[in-house]
């Protein structure tokens, strides 16, 4: 939804169906996406307003009203879950070596929780 003919196919769509907003569900591309989105909107005289989701499991959006994002609450404690069973199991075979790999950016605030 950046090009000028993807802005102008999002209002022939959002006139076509005559909605009344747009919800975008995502991290910080998303939270620009929905900018450019509604500014365009607002500019064409559309009625459509879009309202932005954050999203995130690098728990990377910062904001003084924003007190958390969807998704990186579950995520930590679904893997913290995940790696305290596999250390019970790594407790009874001691001859074996158990690496973890969590997703996330430098440094991961996902892998920082789930290590706490």
């Amino acid at each position: 939804m950046r090009s000028p003919s993807e802005l102008e196919a999002l209002k022939k769509t959002c006139l076509a169906l005559d909605l009344d907003g747009l919800v975008l569900v995502g991290a910080s591309h998303t939270l620009t996406d929905t900018l450019t989105v509604s500014n365009y909107l607002i500019n064409q005289n559309v009625k459509t307003r879009a309202v932005a989701v954050p999203c995130t499991l690098d728990n990377n959006i910062y904001h003084p009203m924003l007190e958390g994002v969807v998704g990186f609450d579950t995520a930590a404690k679904t893997y913290s879950q995940l790696i305290g069973n596999i250390m019970i199991d790594a407790a009874s075979a001691v001859k074996y070596w158990y690496f973890i790999r969590l997703m996330g950016r430098d440094p991961s605030h996902l892998v920082l929780e789930c290590a706490l």
